[in-house]
């Protein structure tokens, strides 16, 4: 089967991710030529912000790549759950087709293309394999360049807020801005226990069947109401097999998202004198107040209307109950950390965007890919810069991407932008002389070089050549401009 047929084969499961709501949506790809002459339409198409999880290639065909595919769907969104007007794909391969089969060497392309038809902004996709008893994940991240344009763009404008100057996504006039211009994200290699991956606690929204065998017209052996905790034990393509009483074994589907919550397995908690309660929500009694400290198993989660989302843990010699937003979520792989970043740095959720990105920092291994280490505390960076964090600890993230890639002239444009808000002309300069250094011809360095000397300009004074300092260093900048033969256009 070709590329294009194959793209217009894939079957995809949309969910609307929001706290209160979601929607399933099975839209299917025709393996010809587009029923009508018309192409399939867009899947959930008034969803602005939207990724793609595709089905994982399997070469040894055990069904572990539909069952991650789907898992890594989930996770997302639970971590997105909070995100309104945010959904996320899971494409799969058609009933009977074997994905490495159909993709051959073109896996990347199909997942892009996959996103750029249903217009989404993001792609999630990889390799497993099995190991003995684990598994090895290799995950891939694109993002949709629109034009030339990944959208990751901080901008210092010319307003100020308290004396400061104000952070954007934007361009325009009596700006600064650099870009975080890569979109294609090669994640380390993660190997983890099958039984890690699979085994964890499924919470019912509403009545599910659970089935005999992993088919959709097995027979219902059991009907579980609303608000009941599942111990889900291992995967079967896209079914989560279910340890029930008596040694039994059942079968839920793992794309039931208006009826079935996937919580985390653990959060993590860094919390001093903090509020334990016995039940999901302030209303119910505080059974001890302590410090909180370290990664607690999750035994149940809640979302309550007014109250928010809440989760139960074990903290050793009790169960106790703790709200959603004093916590951080830990996932299966540290890509589906990456992939809520850009989820929250796109919503303008910049103050959540820091907790993504150092959570997936934090889970990384030391084996992991210097490129996305970059990356990661770049857009780590513009997040705080954006939620209106110091203008320093933004600036100390920019100088660990530039430990990580001092070869790259946009991770010094990046840093040269945030010294620039934070009053250090000098180092600005700086990093912008290392960025032509590195590449004179490199457009975005001439461009920020031309934007700063403008500035400077005796006579053109604005708010932003106030805020930055560039009116005393009119002679550095025409030296740049002079050394590196850069003009206006």
């Amino acid at each position: 089967m070709s590329l294009a047929r194959l793209i217009t084969a894939v079957l995809l499961c949309l969910v609307l991710s929001q706290a209160r709501a979601g929607e399933e949506i099975m839209a299917e790809f025709t393996d010809s030529a587009p029923r009508g002459g018309q192409r399939t339409p867009e899947v959930l198409a008034h969803v602005p912000l939207k990724a793609v999880v595709a089905e994982f290639l399997d070469p040894m065909d055990t069904g572990l790549g539909k069952s991650l595919g789907y898992l890594i769907w989930r996770e997302t969104l639970t971590a997105i759950s909070d995100q309104a007007g945010a959904g996320v794909i899971m494409a799969k391969a058609p009933p009977g087709e074997r994905l490495v089969d159909l993709l051959k060497r073109d896996y990347h392309l199909a997942a892009e293309r996959i996103a750029r038809n249903q217009r989404s902004r993001m792609v999630l996709w990889g390799v497993i394999e099995p190991e003995g008893d684990s598994v090895l994940i290799e995950p891939y991240l694109s993002i949709r360049d629109e034009g030339g344009d990944s959208a990751l763009r901080l901008t210092l404008s010319g307003k100020s807020r308290s004396g400061r100057s104000e952070w954007g996504g934007g361009a325009g006039t009596d700006r600064l801005g650099a870009t975080v211009a890569r979109t294609r994200f090669n994640f380390a290699p993660t190997t983890i226990k099958r039984t890690e991956l699979f085994r964890r606690l499924l919470i019912t929204k509403s009545a599910v069947d659970i089935r005999q065998h992993p088919q959709a017209d097995a027979t219902v052996i059991q009907r579980v109401p609303g608000e009941q905790v599942l111990q889900a034990v291992d995967m079967q393509d896209d079914w989560f097999e279910l340890a029930l009483d008596g040694g039994e074994r059942g079968y839920v589907h793992a794309g039931s998202f208006g009826r079935l919550r996937l919580p985390p397995r653990e959060v993590v908690a860094q919390l001093r004198g903090v509020n334990l309660r016995k039940g999901p929500g302030t209303d119910h009694a505080v059974v001890r107040k302590g410090d909180l400290i370290g990664t607690f198993p999750v035994l149940d989660m809640r979302y309550r209307h007014g109250k928010g989302l809440w989760y139960r843990i074990d903290i050793g010699a009790e169960k106790t109950w703790i709200a959603g937003w004093l916590v951080r979520p830990r996932f299966s792989i540290p890509a589906v950390h990456f992939l809520a970043g850009l989820y929250r740095y796109y919503g303008n959720r910049a103050k959540d965007g820091v907790a993504a990105f150092e959570d997936f920092i934090a889970s990384t291994g030391p084996h992991e890919n210097n490129v996305v280490l970059a990356s990661a505390h770049q857009l780590l960076g513009a997040c705080r810069l954006l939620s209106n964090d110091p203008a320093w600890k933004g600036y100390e993230d920019f100088s660990r991407a530039i430990s990580y890639t001092p070869y790259d002239p946009d991770a010094y444009l990046l840093r040269s932008v945030a010294a620039f808000g934070g009053g250090r002309t000098k180092a600005a300069l700086d990093d912008l002389e290392k960025a032509l250094s590195l590449d004179m011809e490199y457009p975005p360095a001439r461009q920020l070089t031309l934007a700063a000397a403008s500035l400077a300009q005796a006579g053109h004074v604005t708010p932003l050549s106030i805020l930055t300092g560039l009116m005393s260093e009119s002679r550095r900048t025409d030296e740049l401009l002079g050394r590196y033969g850069i003009a206006p256009e």
